[in-house]
């Protein structure tokens, strides 16, 4: 699998949802590893949100521990539609997602490890003009499954959604299990495209 291979996959499927006057892609101009681009998908007529998704990592596979979980992954930030324009992607408080994600996509590549659904990260300090401190990986419910699984050959890129978490989130998934803290999540009615200003749902 290389990665000329998964970036046509990758941009095949995005026009099964979208066409192409509806994204634009942030071409990485040094790259370790591997080449990583980001697809920025704006609202049209089918969402009403905006979506970040990497191209790159899927072009390595994970050290996954069983079949059950993917060895091939793609990251997604989903930001509320207001969120960006063409001019403001210099702001620091609206451009972090761009920089979280090559920096997550590597991380399982440098630590000898692997990314998948329920595993949370710390950002290293607050994302600028938030108060969120870490992340957690989910399936998006904003999303369908045939969009977040990309066929090829016998295996699945899977597109895996991050999810910032307060410190407190963090702490609660790490010290007791990250499904309770899901569990908190859809209790409380939070969906998957990310609000600065939602309730910590581990914050009494």
């Amino acid at each position: 699998m290389n990665l000329s291979e998964t970036y046509e996959i990758i941009k095949s499927h995005l026009l099964e949802y979208c066409d192409e006057d509806d994204y634009m892609i942030f071409h990485e101009k040094e790259s370790t590893i591997f080449h990583l681009d980001i697809y920025w998908i704006k609202p049209n007529d089918k969402i009403n949100f905006n979506i970040l998704l990497t191209s790159g990592i899927s072009s390595m596979p994970l050290e996954t521990p069983d079949k059950n979980f993917s060895k091939y992954i793609e990251l997604c930030i989903l930001l509320p539609p207001d969120w960006i324009s063409d001019d403001n992607w210099t702001q620091p408080e609206k451009n972090w997602p761009l920089t979280l994600l090559p920096k997550i996509g590597r991380y399982p590549f440098q630590n000898n490890t692997w990314l998948g659904f329920g595993h949370t990260l710390e950002t290293n300090g607050k994302l600028p003009g938030t108060n969120f401190e870490g992340v957690i990986f989910l399936n998006s419910v904003s999303l369908d499954n045939e969009f977040l699984n990309i066929k090829y050959k016998d295996n699945n890129i899977k597109i895996l959604i991050i999810f910032p978490l307060y410190i407190e989130e963090l702490n609660f998934a790490r010290n007791n299990d990250s499904l309770k803290l899901i569990e908190l999540i859809d209790k409380a009615n939070i969906n998957d495209i990310i609000d600065i200003n939602r309730k910590n749902v581990c914050k009494i």
